[in-house]
């Protein structure tokens, strides 16, 4: 069992190094207001005093994240799961996939095409 005493007393060692660490820096940025150590746009860019001229970077827009549309999230869909399927076959462990529809040809599209691919019949 863990003795509490013991942890409050490691926490209070502790708190006290903190302390005294802040109040170090405390001290030095007093010191260096008070001794008017503040620098100017020459003195903390050391390029502009060699003579070397920056350009400012203009922002960058950035685009919106694309959405996919539901025809695309399924196609991907369908790809992955025929891609595993595959994968299991070459392993030896599917068995042969069944179509999704069989003996239906896919409905005609929104946009008013028909299927690309569609079996002719003898006449």
């Amino acid at each position: 069992m863990v003795n509490l005493s013991d942890a409050v007393s490691v926490l209070r060692v502790k708190r006290k190094q903190l302390s005294d660490q802040l109040d170090a820096i405390d001290q030095t940025l007093a010191a260096m207001v008070a001794s008017g150590a503040s620098t100017t746009r020459s003195e903390a860019n050391p390029q502009e005093t060699a003579g070397v001229t920056v350009s400012e970077v203009p922002p960058t827009r950035l685009k919106p994240p694309r959405t996919l549309s539901d025809e695309h999230r399924h196609a991907l869909k369908e790809g992955r799961r025929k891609a595993r399927h595959s994968k299991e076959a070459a392993a030896g462990r599917a068995r042969e996939m069944a179509d999704p529809w069989p003996g239906l040809a896919p409905a005609s599209s929104a946009d008013g095409r028909g299927p690309r691919l569609v079996k002719q019949t003898r006449r």
